[in-house]
């Protein structure tokens, strides 16, 4: 049985405005961002859906959390609207995305996602992590490029292997992984040349 539903409503003006909204996120980071284009599929985030329509199509490998790979609508809704490969493992995903049910048992240091080479920094995984809001949790200072001095961050409730990823951006920067946290439709990203430390 089919789970298809719609997707954007304009795909090419859509899509535009959700990828410049994102290098605004990626350029600005800790700055939140509204994505607004479209609903979730199945139990994905409305934002999470816009980022992956956004950036995915039918060359690039797709990594789905257990919760998502379970989940016929949010997979068989990114499968025909992009095209992209859902089964790619962590080493070559050029994308993952995280659900929020697998928040609390995720082995995230275990996963072993691409961060790049010497050769090819931009080569890593870019990593979708849905998250419980941008208001509550503990606080991150950022620093780094595209930010002023430095800013703060609350990202919710994270698993403590999440936050040790998180701790150690930037520093092995040009490599690293770009991570995309969603709320809801609220977008926060930290790429990997910003510094985070707990506060």
């Amino acid at each position: 049985m089919s789970h298809i539903t719609s997707a954007f409503r304009d795909a090419v003006h859509d899509s535009q405005f959700c990828f410049r909204r994102l290098l605004k996120a990626m350029s600005e980071p800790g700055t939140i961002v509204e994505l607004d284009r479209c609903q979730g599929f199945g139990t994905m985030m409305p934002a999470t859906g816009q980022v992956l329509l956004a950036m995915a199509d039918n060359s690039t490998p797709l990594w789905l959390s257990p919760a998502f790979m379970k989940d016929k609508a949010a997979k068989q809704n990114i499968h025909f609207h992009t095209g992209a490969s859902t089964n790619a493992t962590t080493g070559k995903a050029s994308f993952a995305a995280i659900a929020l049910a697998d928040m609390p048992v995720i082995k995230f240091d275990e996963l072993a996602f691409n961060v790049g080479n010497e050769e090819y920094p931009d080569r890593s995984t870019t990593i979708v992590i849905e998250t419980d809001g941008f208001f509550s949790g503990q606080q991150y200072k950022l620093t780094g490029p595209g930010i002023k001095d430095e800013q703060y961050i609350q990202l919710g409730e994270l698993s403590s292997v999440v936050k040790n990823a998180l701790l150690v951006q930037g520093e092995v920067f040009p490599l690293g992984l770009d991570l995309i946290f969603v709320s809801g439709e609220q977008v926060v990203a930290i790429p990997r040349s910003t510094s985070v430390e707990a506060v």
